[in-house]
C-alpha cells in the first residue's frame, strides 16, 4: 500500500478517535440528565451534568440558576459560586435572559458599580423579546437603579412600557408603578402619557 494512503488512514483514524472523545462527555451528560429527569436535580447533580457537557452554556446556566436559588437563601455563602457559574455559563451561551436578570439582581443587591449593574440589565433586554415574561421585573429594576442616568437603559425601559401597553398588560405595569419611588413613577407616567394618555389615570389602580 502506498505510504501516502497509510498516512491518510492514520489521520482519519485519529480524527475519528478525537470526535468520539468529544462526543463521550456529551453522551454521558445526556444520560445523567435522563436518569434524573423525574426528580428535581440538586445543584450537585446539575454541576456534574455541566462538567460533563463542559462547553454547553445551557447546562452551566441550569447549574448557575440552582446556585442562584441557594444565594437567595444564604447570600454570603453561595453568592461567589453563583457568580462564577453564571459568568462561565454566559460566556458559553449568552442568550439566557433569566440568568442575566438574576445576575443583575445580584449586582444590584451587592451595591455593585452602576456600570456593571447596567451592563447585566441591558443584556436581559438584548437577549429577550420586548414582551418577554421578564419585562415587569427588568422594568422595575431599571427604574429603581441608582447612579448616573443611562439614556440607553431609559430607552429600553420605555420599550417595555410600550410593549406592556400594546399587549394588554396594564395590571402588571400598574404593579411595577406602585412598587417604584417618585422618580420611577414619573418616568412611567410620562411614557404612558406619550403613548396612551387615557391609561395614565389607571396606573395607580389596585387591581
Amino acid at each position: 500500500m502506498p505510504r501516502d494512503l497509510i498516512w491518510q488512514r492514520y489521520l482519519l483514524g485519529a480524527w475519528a478517535l478525537a470526535l468520539a472523545a468529544m462526543a463521550l462527555p456529551t453522551a454521558a451528560s445526556e444520560a445523567l440528565r435522563a436518569a434524573t429527569a423525574r426528580s428535581a436535580p440538586t445543584a450537585g447533580t446539575l454541576h456534574a451534568e455541566a462538567a460533563l457537557g463542559w462547553l454547553r452554556g445551557d447546562l452551566w446556566g441550569a447549574y448557575a440558576m440552582a446556585e442562584g436559588e441557594r444565594a437567595d437563601a444564604d447570600a454570603d455563602a453561595a453568592r461567589p459560586a453563583f457568580r462564577r457559574a453564571a459568568e462561565w455559563a454566559l460566556s458559553l451561551g449568552p442568550y439566557q435572559p433569566q440568568l442575566w436578570l438574576r445576575l443583575a439582581k445580584l449586582d444590584q443587591g451587592a451595591a455593585a458599580s452602576a456600570g456593571q449593574f447596567n451592563a447585566a440589565l441591558k443584556m436581559v433586554y438584548y437577549t429577550a423579546p420586548a414582551d418577554d415574561a421578564a419585562a415587569a421585573d427588568r422594568l422595575e429594576m431599571a427604574l429603581s437603579a441608582t447612579g448616573p442616568p443611562d439614556e440607553e437603559l431609559d430607552e429600553l425601559a420605555r420599550g417595555d412600557v410600550r410593549a406592556m401597553i400594546a399587549h394588554g398588560r396594564l395590571a402588571e405595569l400598574s404593579t411595577v408603578y406602585r412598587n417604584l419611588g417618585a422618580g420611577g413613577r414619573a418616568f412611567i407616567d410620562a411614557a404612558v402619557k406619550s403613548i396612551r394618555p387615557d391609561l395614565a389615570p389607571r396606573l395607580n389602580a389596585s387591581g
